[in-house]
Order: structure tokens, then C-alpha cells, then sequence
């Protein structure tokens, strides 16, 4: 594996408060996330923040896998290059039962994955998700579209 991070600590090193792991913009490809889902600390994280990075449906591929997610329920994914593919992997997430928001705004998303989002079986607890902007939906009785401007 060629990544910047010759560590998993390089990658947590001041993006770690709390509960709360800030990893916006930090360019990460799957592979480099990689070293994310192998680290025990992510047990503890219930914020993760993954916007402005790369990683494309592989990388949501990987992050479904890890077992160590299952207290995530805030993820932001904005700007990581997931098309539809991507959301309906995410759409079969077992370990991301406590995700209550999803930020997907700034990928080439046009709609199969949504749908996939909202027929999820296994993730129960997501109450609001993102799209692109001004377009928020929340779980009420059935889903809702509601625009925000």
C-alpha cells in the first residue's frame, strides 16, 4: 500500500476531538482510508467528517465493512466523488446502525442511489440526510422531500 500517511496516528493528529474525528479536506483516497477502518480508536468516534476527500465508491465499499463504525451517527461524505453505486453500497451498511445525518452534497449523485438510501434495511436510525445543497430529507412518517434556500 503507497500512501502520505505512514501511520494511521499521521492521519488522527489534530483532527481528533472528543467523539469527534475532522478529516475534511485531507485529500484521503480508499486506499489511505484504509488505515481508518483497521484502527481500534474508531470505535470511539460518533462524528466522522470525510468531505472534501477521494473516496469514490471503493471507499464507501471499505467503510461498510468495518466493524469498528458502529457508533458513527454523523457522516459527512460531501465532495468524495460517490455516484449512485456508492450510496447503494452504503445502502447495505450493517456496522452504521446509529447513523442518524448523511451529508452527500457535491457528488454525481442522480437519484438510484436516494432511493436505495431510502429502502435501506440496515440503517434504520438515519432520520436526515443531505443531497446537494438546498435539498435536505427527513424522516417523518415516511420521507419527506423539503427544500431548504
Amino acid at each position: 500500500m503507497s500512501t502520505r500517511f505512514e501511520n494511521v496516528e499521521m492521519i488522527f493528529e489534530g483532527s481528533l476531538r472528543g467523539n469527534q474525528l475532522m478529516l475534511s479536506g485531507k485529500s484521503l483516497t480508499a486506499e489511505e482510508a484504509r488505515l481508518l477502518w483497521e484502527a481500534p480508536r474508531m470505535k470511539e468516534v460518533s462524528w466522522l467528517d470525510l468531505a472534501d476527500n477521494n473516496l469514490g465508491d471503493e471507499g464507501i465499499q471499505d467503510l461498510i465493512n468495518c466493524p469498528l463504525l458502529e457508533n458513527i451517527q454523523y457522516l459527512n461524505l460531501n465532495n468524495n466523488g460517490i455516484s449512485d453505486r456508492g450510496l447503494e453500497i452504503l445502502a447495505t451498511g450493517k456496522f452504521l446502525g446509529k447513523l442518524k445525518r448523511l451529508h452527500l452534497k457535491g457528488n454525481p449523485i442522480e437519484g438510484k442511489g436516494v432511493v436505495a438510501l431510502f429502502e435501506s434495511e440496515t440503517l434504520d436510525g438515519l432520520s436526515t440526510f443531505q443531497i446537494n445543497d438546498g435539498w435536505t430529507c427527513k424522516k417523518r412518517e415516511g420521507w419527506r422531500y423539503k427544500p431548504q434556500g
